[in-house]
């Protein structure tokens, strides 16, 4: 079994993949890659034990924030991950992170959806999650001011946040790399998730062929849909029932290169 690193915008489907791999023999290696490494919780301790301050080549690491990890703690928790075993993350392409995962041997599993769908999901999950560093912020704005923020970026909880179409672009920049598999939210969740059951099947197969994984059809829809800690609703097309017509039309717009370079048009 391959060392997997399953990686996706948050609220793409990161969760779901991740259930998908333990439910086919897989495990956790509790190593997410993302902004969260630095900040959250136990703020201090994260920045002693995983920051860099002096290394003159740090791996920078986030989508909406970034943050320099020291590369020989990366590099140390990716080396001792065993075959059969899976790390998440929301990175950034950079060819530090790609060198530190072609090293150790791992393959890549890039989760992409939607980006309507992904910015609503994001919005209510901020807000809804006490442990996210913009939770305090987000709280407090409605659905539709969340969701601007997140389309313009900017100031917020006394973090630089970048703007949706960059977290896109940093993301965009997996898509062609060796040993990455791209799988799309929509063609996994089947039926349950408003999707074809065909396509899951389709991709299921295609997806083991890359990870050298059987994934069992039956065994997979009666237990993969809806059972996440995060899962919300994971419905194909949720944000055009949840946004006002011309807000949709400006999250089309800004967004519109990554919904047409990814086959959602």
């Amino acid at each position: 079994m391959a060392k997997i690193f399953i990686n996706s915008m948050p609220k793409s489907g990161t969760n779901l993949v991740s259930r998908l791999f333990n439910i086919s023999g897989y495990h956790y290696a509790k190593l997410g890659v993302a902004p969260t490494l630095l900040i959250g919780r136990h703020y201090l301790l994260r920045q002693v034990l995983r920051r860099s301050f002096f290394s003159r080549n740090p791996v920078i690491v986030g989508l909406d924030v970034q943050m320099p990890v020291r590369r020989e703690w990366l590099e140390r928790k990716f080396n001792s991950v065993k075959d059969g075993f899976y790390v998440t993350g929301h990175a950034n392409y950079s060819q530090g992170i790609k060198n530190i995962l072609d090293t150790a041997g791992f393959k890549t599993v890039l989760v992409i959806r939607d980006p309507c769908d992904v910015i609503v999901s994001y919005a209510h999950y901020v807000a809804g999650t006490q442990s996210h560093f913009l939770h305090e912020a987000f709280k407090e704005m409605s659905l539709f001011d969340r969701v601007r923020f997140s389309l313009d970026g900017g100031r917020l909880s006394g973090l630089d946040v970048e703007a949706f179409p960059v977290m896109l672009s940093r993301i965009d920049g997996w898509m062609k790399q060796r040993n990455v598999y791209v799988l799309k939210f929509e063609n996994i969740v089947g039926e349950k998730g408003g999707g074809s059951d065909e396509l899951q099947a389709a991709e299921l197969a295609n997806l083991g062929d890359f990870c050298g994984v059987n994934f069992d059809v039956d065994i997979v829809r009666d237990q993969l849909f809806g059972v996440s800690k995060t899962f919300r609703k994971g419905q194909i097309g949720s944000a055009l029932q949840e946004l006002p017509a011309d807000l949709i039309a400006e999250v089309n717009q800004k967004l519109k290169f990554y919904i047409n370079e990814w086959g959602y048009v």
